[in-house]
């Protein structure tokens, strides 16, 4: 290579326009300092740029199979969100928030510490013995984009030990145990006792009755929200009813009764109550079918095939609703 035209290119713009030369100097050597000191590590190996487990966008899952061996889950994405397959072939509504969150910590995994890639170490000591939860996921062709086998979470701190494909046993930062509920059959089952429905503007009533201490209705006329109880009538906040009805749709259950062993009692007549969303074209009705022995809530959503336990504490910030919190500045004529 002729490196003098180079030379004389340099030197003839040296002589004409010094300050060019000088300007791309010291860009070159800032590079070159930053490159050295790397501040921000962007040139460092770290867990966020170490290669991840799953190389795909979150969308393109269609598919994950989580459970201990024999006992898995299948959890299918459709139109309407997820589905969940039990081991017994029952297709239940999914919980997509739980799912979603499972996905994006799946993403999250990186192969930062490999603290083993040999057959002879043992397992046992990382919970990988045999037994552990399996996390697979699948895209929409039904192709494997990767396994791993979750084993015990780490003592002190986040990370769990989980074991690859490959046979290599990694250490991730995150919390596989909580976001797979540790392989227990029914974690990704939908909790909500109010089914999805259409958009808020097309709800047009709200009703609460049953329980003595309260008693009241909610109702959309025109523009505003009315509130009802049995002495009269006022236009009520349609921001603190949305925020109301907002509330009451993300009540979720605390546990999940798949079979039919658990023993409930009748919900006495001062405990018992009702709470209503009518919309334009549907209703919708939570209200308990018993008590259990602890005295939490059972209830059978509509379309289920399960009950949905939750405990009274949960409701008390829709049951024990202060009504001056609806109260607007002008009141109804």
């Amino acid at each position: 290579m002729d490196f003098s035209k180079y030379s004389n290119l340099l030197r003839n713009t040296h002589k004409e326009n010094p300050q060019i030369l000088l300007f791309f100097g010291n860009i070159l050597l800032a590079i070159l300092l930053l490159i050295a000191k790397d501040p921000w590590d962007w040139f460092k190996k770290t867990y966020q740029n170490s290669e991840s487990f799953y190389k795909i966008k979150s969308e393109e899952i269609q598919t994950i199979i989580s459970g201990r061996k024999g006992q898995e889950s299948i959890l299918n994405r459709n139109l309407d969100g997820w589905t969940v397959q039990l081991p017994s072939q029952l297709v239940l509504p999914g919980d997509s928030a739980r799912i979603e969150e499972l996905i994006q910590t799946c993403l999250h995994l990186r192969k930062f510490t490999l603290l083993s890639e040999s057959n002879s170490v043992s397992k046992e000591e990382f919970g990988l013995g045999g037994d552990e939860p399996i996390l697979e996921l699948k895209d929409v062709s039904g192709n494997s984009l990767g396994k791993i086998l979750v084993g015990a979470p780490v003592r002190k701190g986040s990370g769990t030990y989980v074991l690859d494909d490959k046979n290599q046993i990694w250490l991730v930062k995150e919390n596989l145990k909580s976001v797979t509920g540790g392989g227990k059959l029914d974690f990704f089952l939908s909790r909500s006792l109010v089914p999805p429905f259409p958009m808020r503007e097309k709800v047009s009533e709200i009703r609460i009755s049953g329980l003595s201490s309260i008693n009241f209705t909610l109702s959309k006329q025109a523009e505003n929200w009315i509130l009802k109880t049995s002495g009269g009538q006022i236009i009520a906040s349609s921001e603190e009813v949305e925020n109301y009805l907002e509330e009451i749709k993300k009540l979720s259950a605390d546990e999940v009764l798949l079979g039919r062993s658990e023993e409930y009692s009748a919900v006495p007549k001062d405990r018992n109550f009702k709470i209503e969303i009518v919309t334009v074209t549907d209703r919708y009705v939570v209200s308990p079918i018993g008590l259990t022995k602890l005295g939490s809530y059972v209830f059978q959503r509509e379309g289920l095939s399960y009950r949905l336990v939750l405990d009274p504490w949960n409701l008390e910030r829709i049951l024990q609703k202060d009504l001056a919190d609806f109260s607007s500045r002008f009141p109804s004529p």
